[in-house]
């Protein structure tokens, strides 16, 4: 082979060589993947608590529903005050004071959270019977779902999802 033609060779494969070395990066890619929500084996207010009763499904969903409620304004709070904090961090003059004050009202508002999340479980804890209260502590309060989140950087591939959801349905 001549040392041209090996020459132009190399010259073409080398540019793909190199894109293909190249690491993921965070890329468009919505993946449906792995992620914290609904998993596909569950379906209503019952969340598989084995024994419920019409009565108990009935107001385990009222309490879910007003516990989602909560929860989301909360949520709303915290992304509103996260973008403030944002907004201090990127100020040419920076306010240590005001940034300082933004991150705990953050780590309060993150706190209620929990404590919401807490209280919840508490009060549907209360409508079981001694059987399904021993299910539903035995079982982790969150569960793998489908989610949607942030593919690899290489169109659309699996992600990690960013949704909220239950496993247990009290205890999001």
């Amino acid at each position: 082979m001549s040392t041209g033609l090996a020459a132009t060779i190399l010259l073409v494969l080398l540019p793909a060589v190199m894109l293909m070395a190249q690491p993921y990066g965070r890329g468009n890619g919505n993946g449906n993947g792995p992620g914290y929500g609904w998993s596909a084996d569950q379906n209503g207010p019952e969340c598989r608590i084995p024994g419920l009763s019409d009565e108990q499904k009935a107001e385990i969903e009222k309490l879910r529903t007003a516990h989602i409620r909560k929860a989301n304004l909360i949520r709303a709070e915290i992304g509103e005050k996260e973008a403030r904090l944002n907004t201090l961090r990127l100020a040419e003059k920076e306010d240590v004071k005001a940034i300082d004050k933004t991150i705990d009202e953050i780590s309060k508002l993150r706190g209620d959270l929990m404590k919401e999340r807490e209280s919840h479980k508490r009060e549907v804890r209360a409508l079981l019977n001694e059987d399904q209260k021993a299910w539903f502590d035995a079982r982790p309060g969150r569960g793998k779902g489908d989610g949607y989140g942030k593919g690899n950087g290489r169109g659309n591939r699996a992600g990690y999802g960013g949704g909220r959801g239950y496993r247990n349905c009290p205890r999001n």
